[in-house]
């Protein structure tokens, strides 16, 4: 039998060209390229972003980030809490878009 080191090592040998073939259930499929096309990308744009945000998110503890932001923001009102956290996603995605992205929409 073949270590899963050996085998890793023996996959990372190869060159990798940015393709992935994924097979999922149709109803994946179809609710993944409705949310492409209501957004104007691709579905392979879709994954991407997908996995990219998977590759961030690796190492968060979901269930510990949300108890240490309930526990800092006690004395708030909850709706308060919840538009000042979608103001900063707002303003992260806006900044990562870069300024160039609004125009070209237009």
């Amino acid at each position: 039998m073949v270590s899963w080191h050996t085998s890793w090592s023996y996959a990372m040998s190869r060159a990798f060209n940015g393709q992935i073939q994924v097979r999922v259930p149709a109803s994946v499929h179809e609710e993944v390229a409705k949310e492409a096309f209501d957004k104007g990308t691709s579905i392979s744009g879709i994954l991407a972003q997908a996995l990219i945000v998977r590759r961030a998110l690796r190492n968060v503890d979901p269930w510990k980030s949300i108890e240490e932001v309930q526990s800092a923001n006690r004395g708030l009102p909850a709706a308060e809490v919840e538009n000042t956290v979608a103001k900063a996603v707002k303003a992260v995605r806006k900044a990562r878009r870069g300024p160039d992205v609004k125009k070209a929409r237009s």
